[in-house]
C-alpha cells in the first residue's frame, strides 16, 4: 500500500511527477531539475519531506532513556535545542540516526521513513518501568522543508522572526501567516534549512504561504542531487543494518565520554584498533550510465559499491 502525503493533490495540480519512498507517493520533480537546483543553492526552495517519520516524546524518563539507548549525548537537552544521535544494536550495526528536538514540554523525534517502526519497536522493547511515551504523529501532520541561502528571508516573511541566529538543532514555535507551526534549523542537504511542521490539514496553506514568499518547490531528485554533493547519508542509500557508524561517516554523534549505550562497545573497539575497513566517500563518473548498486573493483577485486 502507497501512502500519499497531505500535499500530493496540491503538487500534483502544480504539475509535479511522482516517485516512490519507503511506501510514500512523494515529489520526484517539478519540471525541470536544474532550475530547482538553482533555486536551492542561489535562493530558496521548498521541499516535501512529510514522509520522515515524527514522534512526540513525553515523560520525565525520555531523555535518560533515549541516552542510554544511543550514540552521542542528549540528556540534558535545554528546551530550544536538539541533538542527533545514533540507535544501533548490539553489534554497532546502524538502526537509524534520529534528530531530536526539545520542544515545550515534549520531545520532538524525527526517523527515516523506512524505520520508522523499527525505531518505536526497538525503543518500547527497552521502556520498563521509564516513565516515557511515544506518540507517532507523522499521520496527523506535514513537514515541510525549506533551504537556501535565501530561506531566512522568506521565513521572516511569512513568520515576522528572524531566524538568521537560531543555531542548528534549535527549534521555535511560530505562526507561518496564520498556521500553527513548529521551525526547526536542521540544514538537510547541507546548507541553511529550516523544517515546519504543521498540522495535516493546514500543509496546504503552510506550503502556498511559503511559496507566495519567494520559494520554489522542489522534488526528490534536486535533494538527493544536494545531499550526496554535501556528503550526507541516507536511510535505503548508505544508511541500513549492515553497517556501523564509522563506515558512513557519522563519527561526530558519537560521544566518547557518556556512559553505556546499547552497541558501545562494539563501535568503541573498531575505533581504537583502527578495524573500520571501508569509509563512504563522494565519486564522480565521466560515465553517465553508472547507477546505484554497480560494483567497484581494483586489481580484479571488489573495492566498493556505488550508492
Amino acid at each position: 500500500m502507497t501512502s500519499k502525503t497531505p500535499l500530493y493533490n496540491l503538487q500534483n495540480g502544480a504539475g509535479a511527477t511522482f516517485t516512490r519512498l519507503a511506501g510514500w507517493e512523494v515529489a520526484d520533480t517539478f519540471g525541470d531539475p536544474a532550475d530547482e537546483y538553482r533555486a536551492a543553492t542561489e535562493g530558496s526552495a521548498v521541499l516535501d519531506c512529510s514522509y520522515m517519520g515524527r514522534f512526540n516524546v513525553t515523560g520525565k524518563d525520555a531523555l535518560d532513556l533515549l541516552n542510554r539507548l544511543s550514540s552521542n549525548r542528549v540528556d540534558p537537552l535545554p528546551p530550544g535545542t536538539g541533538a542527533a544521535t545514533i540507535l544501533t544494536t548490539n553489534k554497532g550495526r546502524v538502526i537509524d540516526l534520529l534528530h531530536l528536538f526539545a520542544v515545550d514540554d515534549r520531545l520532538v523525534m524525527l526517523t527515516s521513513p523506512e524505520t520508522r517502526e523499527r525505531v518505536a519497536e526497538y525503543i518500547d522493547m527497552f521502556t520498563f518501568l521509564e516513565e516515557a511515551t511515544m506518540e507517532d504523529v507523522t499521520e496527523a501532520t506535514s513537514m515541510i522543508t525549506v533551504l537556501g541561502p535565501s530561506t531566512p528571508d522568506v521565513v521572516r516573511r511569512v513568520t515576522g522572526l528572524s531566524v538568521v541566529s537560531l543555531e542548528p538543532y534549535s527549534s521555535l514555535n511560530v505562526n507561518l501567516d496564520g498556521t500553527a507551526a513548529t521551525v526547526l534549523r536542521t540544514d538537510p542537504a547541507g546548507n541553511t534549512g529550516y523544517d515546519f511542521i504543521v498540522a495535516a490539514d493546514r500543509a496546504e496553506a503552510a506550503w502556498s504561504a511559503l511559496i507566495n514568499a519567494g520559494a520554489s518547490p522542489i522534488g526528490e531528485r534536486t535533494y538527493n542531487t544536494m545531499r550526496v554533493e554535501a556528503g550526507i547519508p541516507r536511510y535505503g542509500w548508505e544508511l541500513s543494518e549492515a553497517v556501523n557508524p564509522w563506515e558512513v561517516n557519522l563519527g561526530q554523534y558519537i560521544n566518547f565520554e557518556k556512559g553505556c549505550y546499547i552497541g558501545q562497545e562494539v563501535i568503541l573497539r573498531l575505533n581504537t584498533y583502527q578495524k573500520v575497513q571501508r569509509r563512504m566517500a563522494r565519486l564522480s563518473f565521466s560515465d553517465a550510465t553508472v547507477g546505484a548498486d554497480a560494483v567497484l573493483r581494483s586489481e580484479e577485486k571488489d573495492a566498493g559499491i556505488v550508492t
